[in-house]
C-alpha cells in the first residue's frame, strides 16, 4: 500500500490538513524512505514477517561479531606497544580473531542473502572457530611459559584464559537469540575449552611437568572451574530470560488472527504494518489506530468511515479491506490488501515524469474507481499522488488503486458530518478550491479537480502550484491562473492539456462532471492506445533487472573493499 513507499524531499512539504483555525492532521507517511519499493519485488521477494527470526539472527550476530572485534582489536594495541607483556605472546592469535570477527561482520553487513540455516551455521561455525583459536593459544602461550619455567606468567596466562571464555559465553547468551536448551549446550561446550587445554598441557608438556601438576592440584584451579561454570549458568539463564522476553513480545505483535510485521508507516490517527494472517500465511497491511485516538469520539468516527466507505467499494481498483475489528484493551485495526508496487509519487520522483500514454493508461483506471464511489455518494476528498498506488497484482503490471478513505465525506442528506462547517480538509497541494475556502457542499467535482492536478504533477513531476505554506497553496487554487503543463514540458499532447486543464478549472461547473466523462476525454486523447499491459509489463521488468544487477554490483564493492 501507498505506506510501503518512501517520502522524497519534494513531499517534505506535502501534508494533509484539517484546518479549524489552528489544528492539522499530517498524513501517514512512510516510516523511513529506505522502505520504498525495490524493483526486486517483481522476481517476487515480496517482504514477509516469517524472516523476523533471520533477520534477528543476523543483527545480533554482527553485533556480536563486532563488539569481539572491538575487544580483540584493543588488546591487540596493547600487545602491540607492550611488546614484553604477556598480552603479547598472543598477539597473533588475537590478529587472527579480530580479522575473523571483522569478515563476519562485513559479510554480514553486505546485502548478501543468507537464509536462517546459512545464518545458522555461520553462528556456529563462527563461536565454533573462535572457541578452537582460544584454546590453541592458550595452549601455544602455556606451553611456551612452561618451557621457560616461568610460573606466575603461567598462572596469569590461565586467569586470562578463563576470563576470556567467560566474555564469550556471556556474549552468546546476550546476544545470540536461541532456546535455553541450545544455549546450554552450546555454552557447556564452551566451557570445556579451558579444561582440556589444561589436560592436553598435563600429558604434552615436554618440560616442567611438576609445575603443571603444581597448576592443576592448586586452589587456583578450582576456582577458574568454578568460574567456568558460574558463568555458564549464568549465560544460559540470561538466554532463558531473553528467550521469555522476546516470545512475550511476539505475543504481544499479535492482533487476533495477524502476526504484525515491520512498521511501513504512521500519522496522526493511525500506524500502518505489514502483518501476516497466522492461517491463510497471507501478506497484507494492517492500520491501527493510535491509543491517544482511541478516546476522541471524532477519530473513532472517522477510523470507522474510513473502513466502512472502502468495505462498500468493490471496483478492482480501489484498496480491498479484509477484516475489521478491535482487541480485548480496545484497539481498532482493520486490515486490507498488501500491494506489492510503488506509490504514484515515488514512481513520478524515482523515475521522473511519466509519458503521456502511460498517464492516461493510469489515471483511466482511478477514473473507473471513483465513478463506482461517486455513484454511492462518497467524494474522496484526498486524492493525492501518495494516495494512488502503482502496483503488480495478478501477474499484471501498472494496476492503479485508489487508497486511504481517511478523509471520505458521504454526500447523503442522512450522512453524520465529521468537520464543522468552514473547514479545510484535504492536501494542499491537489485540492481543489471549495475545500480550500472551505466550503459545506463538496461533491464528486472536488475529486475531478484533484485528478486534474495529479495528472498535472505525472506530466511535469510538480503539483500545479506552489507556496512555502498550506495557506499560500489555497489562496493559489482559489485565485491564481494554473500555467499550463506544457511550459514546463513542451511535448505534452494538445488533447491531454486540455483535458488537465478543463479538470483544474476553478468552478465546479466548468470542470468534467464526473470521473466517467473525464474516462472517456482521457480515451479520446490520441496517446491513449500508446501504452498497454505488455509496455509495462516490460517497463517493469526492465528495472526490476536494472536493479538488481546494480545491487549485486554494489555488494561486490562493498565485500572487496570493507574490512569489516
Amino acid at each position: 500500500m501507498s505506506e510501503v513507499a518512501g517520502p522524497s524531499k519534494a513531499a517534505e512539504t506535502e501534508e494533509m490538513i484539517e484546518l479549524e483555525p489552528t489544528a492539522a492532521y499530517p498524513a501517514i507517511e512512510p516510516a523511513s524512505s529506505e522502505k520504498s519499493f525495490h524493483m526486486a519485488l517483481v522476481a517476487g521477494s515480496v517482504p514477509s514477517i516469517t524472516r523476523d527470526n533471520e533477520v534477528l539472527l543476523r543483527s545480533r550476530l554482527r553485533a556480536a561479531a563486532l563488539f569481539l572485534a572491538v575487544a580483540y582489536g584493543v588488546f591487540f594495541v596493547i600487545g602491540f606497544l607492550d611488546v614484553h607483556g604477556l598480552i603479547a605472546r598472543a598477539s597473533v592469535f588475537l590478529a587472527v580473531r579480530v580479522a575473523l570477527c571483522i569478515g563476519l561482520a562485513a559479510l554480514l553487513a553486505s546485502p548478501i542473502e543468507l537464509t536462517f540455516p546459512k545464518l545458522r551455521a555461520l553462528e556456529y561455525g563462527f563461536f565454533g572457530a573462535l572457541v578452537l583459536m582460544m584454546m590453541v593459544g592458550q595452549y601455544v602461550v602455556g606451553s611456551t611459559l612452561i618451557k621457560e619455567g616461568d610460573f606466575p606468567h603461567l598462572v596469569a596466562a590461565e586467569k586470562n584464559g578463563i576470563l576470556n571464555f567467560l566474555v564469550v559465553m556471556l556474549l552468546y547468551g546476550v546476544f545470540i537469540p536461541n532456546k535455553p536448551s541450545t544455549t546450554a549446550r552450546t555454552v557447556l561446550t564452551m566451557a570445556l575449552g579451558p579444561l582440556i587445554v589444561l589436560v592436553l598441557l598435563q600429558m604434552l608438556a615436554e618440560k616442567a611437568p611438576e609445575m603443571i601438576d603444581q597448576l592443576a592440584e592448586s586452589e587456583l584451579s578450582v576456582a577458574n572451574s568454578l568460574f567456568i561454570l558460574v558463568g555458564a549458568a549464568l549465560a544460559i539463564y540470561t538466554s532463558y530470560v531473553l528467550n521469555g522476553l522476546r516470545q512475550d513480545l511476539h505475543e504481544a505483535r499479535r492482533l487476533g488472527q495477524y502476526k504484525l510485521g515491520e512498521k511501513l508507516g504512521e500519522g496522526g490517527m493511525g500506524e500502518v504494518y505489514l502483518a501476516e494472517h497466522t492461517l491463510l500465511k497471507r501478506p497484507c497491511a494492517l492500520k491501527l489506530i493510535k491509543a491517544d485516538a482511541s478516546t476522541n469520539p471524532t477519530a473513532l468516527a472517522r477510523f470507522e468511515r474510513e473502513v466502512q466507505s472502502a468495505a462498500m467499494l468493490s471496483h478492482p481498483n480501489t484498496i480491498e479491506i479484509f477484516d475489521y475489528g478491535h482487541t480485548e484493551d480496545g484497539t481498532f485495526y482493520y486490515v486490507m490488501e498488501f500491494l506489492p508496487g510503488v506509490s504514484l509519487a515515488d514512481l513520478v520522483r524515482q523515475y521522473g515524469p511519466l509519458t503521456p500514454g502511460r498517464a492516461v493508461y493510469l489515471l483511466r483506471q482511478v477514473c473507473g474507481a471513483l465513478a463506482e464511489a461517486h455513484r454511492l455518494q462518497l467524494v474522496h476528498r484526498d486524492l493525492k499522488p501518495a494516495n494512488l498506488f502503482v502496483a503488480i497484482l495478478g501477474g499484471k503490471c501498472d494496476i492503479a488503486k485508489v487508497l486511504d478513505f481517511g478523509l471520505v465525506k458521504l454526500t447523503t442528506p442522512q450522512a453524520t458530518q465529521l468537520t464543522a462547517d468552514y473547514t479545510v480538509s484535504g492536501t494542499p497541494q491537489f485540492m481543489s478550491p471549495e475545500q480550500a475556502m472551505g466550503a459545506s457542499e463538496i461533491d464528486g467535482r472536488a475529486d475531478i479537480y484533484a485528478l486534474g492536478a495529479i495528472l498535472y504533477f505525472m506530466l511535469t513531476g510538480r503539483p500545479p502550484f506552489e507556496g512555502k505554506t498550506p495557506t499560500e497553496l489555497m489562496v493559489a487554487h482559489a485565485r491564481d491562473p494554473v500555467v499550463p503543463p506544457s511550459n514546463f514540458r513542451p511535448d505534452i499532447p494538445t488533447d491531454l492539456e486540455a483535458v488537465a486543464l478543463r479538470c483544474l478549472a476553478k468552478k465546479p461547473d466548468d470542470r468534467y462532471p464526473g470521473a466517467r466523462e473525464m474516462s472517456f476525454a482521457l480515451a479520446a486523447c490520441a496517446c491513449a492506445g500508446e501504452w498497454d499491459e505488455v509496455k509495462a509489463e516490460e517497463w517493469w521488468a526492465e528495472r526490476a533487472v536494472s536493479e538488481l544487477e546494480s545491487q549485486e554490483a554494489a555488494a561486490s564493492v562493498q565485500m572487496a573493499a570493507v574490512p569489516g
